[in-house]
């Protein structure tokens, strides 16, 4: 549920005062990082020398701003020391050539006899439910919500790392004869839907088919069916490539009608939280911030799919424009390979693949096939341990008693889990995972801390999915590299918060309320019956400012940048991950493979040797899960009843959250139209 506005610094002040978002234990498994196998174990160490990574470009002094005094003495003598060796961008350039990242792309090698038969010994022990027919077709249902956190065997719904990991499996597997996908409407944002696409291209560079078939296809379906070999769709299929909007909400209006008086702090041109309370239409400055974002995403679009059909991108564009959405139209122009329903590529499978039309096609699927192990397919990670910690949702200070395993950040847990790693000598690197439009500002600047001081132990790469913004991005700051997605949706360093004066709505509906209090400030947030006085607003606006001011300045002291450059790339702007990288914000443009690359690089491990990623957020399954595979309880209370619980239940205290935007088919969250919810006396948006 929307949240309509933001803060990033937990002040007292401002307790009880509103926030914004856009849209709404620990037990560590071994999984096998390298995309390639380990095809012998007596394969002689590679004797070319590897180059040692540069040194760290941003300084990882442990110190953290214990106050504004050293704050400010931090960042003022950085920008001195640094002042002769910054670009006209703000970021440091020096004499050195700028530090070069691995790509990690993926590189198909095929098995040797060896390691061909070792395989085949592995499958004959392996457990019942690893056993796969030989020439089966591995099929996987794309649509609805992908999360980026692991799950348990007995969780329902799509996993990020299991499907890419599944790819990766299924291009060595030699039972695997190709791959069939459903694809459907999806709920998941532009870095997910990258990321997949990347693994599609991965998996058709080991020579298997990959066929796709999309009953209801949009832009994003799109964007992953075009990669694959062929697309059909029934002959009643719902295609809508028509392009993309992005929408803004206002409740200015509404509040005027209803009696109520939003008294509003922006620290921040863009950040537009503000402006939906007080305004009736989009200022310049949000309209700009979202244009930009919508250019890049469809611009991007346009570019992948005119590159995948090997289109001029106007003819893509012109196409589009028409409004086509007969599937016949969409055959004879060359979008999709041909019509036909499910049943009839079945059988087109078992003519490619051989088989008897009166016989079965083998298939497994996306659950069973999750079950395979790496280490059957001779994907053997190697003694180097990379440890990953997966943070997603909204970030919170402590557990709910209503909050669901997976469901959100709790800077409890997740500092434990960073001071574990700290602590242990297992891990030669770590990467952070982190898809959160941020939350609680105290708990993003507790993790901030906590991973700064990690990153001056050993190696640390944040690495971005869907969204990594305002208190998603205060964590990623404190990284020693930053990978984003091209589409991941970043930045929004800035501040909102407001108090509501209810006092015409109180006397619209014959409410009264009488406050007795000592200290002259002690009504600030607690009389919603009457606007600020004059010395309440000046405080008011004091300490928000002073929020953002700390929020800026940390950001530029972990990204080594001048405050004023900063200040350019701040003022609560969301960036894509393009952008971002393009700005200093963000050192990589990548995915999660790119991120493993990088923490060998900054490791010194060779490319080429595998690593073995340990996985430290895996969820425990609950008891719910276990008795129905789907996660509700038995009185029938949902996952979603019980993360609105959650929400309500730590409302209180500034957030460090990204501006509520809606992008129609860009993000579609089901929790992004406004809500009003009566919580301690204040309503939350």
């Amino acid at each position: 549920m929307s949240k309509l506005l933001q803060g990033c610094h937990l002040n007292s002040i401002h307790r009880r005062s509103f926030a914004a978002i856009i849209s709404k234990p620990p037990r560590s498994i071994s999984v096998v990082s390298s995309l390639q196998p380990q095809f012998s174990p007596f394969k002689a160490q590679n004797v070319i020398s590897y180059f040692f990574s540069s040194l760290h470009r941003r300084n990882l002094s442990l110190r953290a701003f214990d106050s504004s005094s050293e704050t400010k003495s931090d960042v003022v003598s950085q920008e001195k020391s640094e002042n002769d060796c910054r670009d006209d961008d703000g970021a440091l350039s020096s004499t050195s050539v700028p530090e070069e990242y691995p790509s990690g792309e993926f590189e198909f090698k095929e098995m040797n006899g060896w390691m061909r038969f070792v395989v085949k010994l592995r499958m004959l022990i392996a457990f019942p439910w690893e056993r796969v027919r030989k020439g089966s077709v591995f099929t996987m249902k794309l649509r609805g919500q992908i999360s980026d956190q692991l799950k348990s065997r007995f969780s329902s719904g799509l996993s990020l790392p299991q499907i890419c990991e599944n790819f990766v499996k299924a291009a060595y597997d030699p039972r695997i004869s190709g791959i069939y996908l459903h694809i459907e409407p999806l709920n998941c944002g532009w870095g997910k839907v990258e990321e997949i696409q990347r693994h599609i291209l991965d998996f058709k560079k080991s020579g298997k088919f990959i066929m796709a078939y999309a009953p209801v296809c949009g832009e994003k379906e799109y964007y992953l069916g075009s990669a694959c070999d062929e697309l059909y769709a029934p002959p009643s299929a719902y295609f809508s490539l028509y392009g993309l909007t992005v929408q803004a909400s206002f409740l200015g209006g509404v509040f005027e009608k209803i009696g109520i008086e939003p008294q509003v702090q922006r620290i921040g041109k863009y950040k537009s939280a503000g402006d939906q309370l007080t305004r009736k239409t989009m200022s310049e400055e949000n309209c700009e911030m979202l244009t930009a974002l919508l250019d890049n995403i469809y611009g991007n679009w346009l570019d992948k799919i005119s590159s995948a059909k090997g289109k001029k991108r106007e003819d893509t564009e012109n196409f589009i424009n028409e409004g086509v959405y007969q599937v016949e139209k969409l055959k004879e122009e060359g979008w999709i390979t041909n019509i036909n329903y499910d049943d009839e590529i079945i059988s087109m499978l078992k003519e490619k693949l051989g088989r008897p039309k009166d016989k079965d096609l083998p298939m497994v699927d996306y659950r069973k096939y999750s079950k395979v192990r790496k280490w059957t397919l001779g994907l053997s990670g190697g003694k180097d341990k990379i440890a990953v910690i997966r943070a997603s949702g909204s970030i919170s200070r402590v557990k709910s008693p209503f909050s669901i395993p997976g469901s959100g950040i709790t800077s409890e847990q997740f500092i434990e889990k960073i001071r574990s790693v700290r602590d242990s000598k297992r891990y030669k690197a770590v990467i952070i995972r982190i898809d959160s439009p941020g939350g609680d500002a105290l708990a993003s600047d507790l993790m901030w801390r906590e991973i700064r001081l990690l990153a001056a132990s050993k190696p640390v790469i944040a690495s971005m999915s869907d969204v990594a913004a305002s208190g998603g991005y205060y964590m990623a700051m404190g990284a020693g590299t930053i990978v984003a997605e091209n589409l991941t949706l970043t930045g929004s360093i800035g501040v909102v918060t407001a108090k509501l004066n209810l006092g015409t709505l109180y006397g619209k509906i014959g409410f009264n309320k009488e406050i007795i209090s000592r200290g002259r400030f002690a009504e600030l947030t607690a009389a919603e019956q009457r606007p600020f006085r004059p010395d309440e607003a000046e405080l008011f606006a004091k300490s928000a400012q002073n929020a953002y001011k700390q929020f800026r300045d940390k950001a530029a002291f972990s990204r080594s940048m001048a405050v004023d450059k900063m200040e350019e790339r701040a003022q609560g702007r969301v960036w894509t991950g393009k952008d971002a990288a393009s700005r200093g914000l963000v050192d990589a443009v990548g995915g999660f493979s790119r991120a493993v690359a990088i923490a060998k690089q900054k490791a010194n491990i060779p490319q080429d040797r595998p690593v073995t990623l340990v996985e430290l957020s895996r969820p425990s399954p609950t008891l719910p899960e276990i008795l129905t595979g789907m996660g509700n309880s038995l009185v029938g209370v949902d996952r979603t009843l019980k993360e609105l619980l959650q929400d309500l239940t730590y409302s209180n205290g500034v957030q460090a959250r990204m501006d509520g935007i809606l992008f129609q088919k860009l993000e579609e969250a089901s929790d992004s139209n406004p809500i009003f919810t009566l919580v301690n006396g204040w309503f939350i948006i």
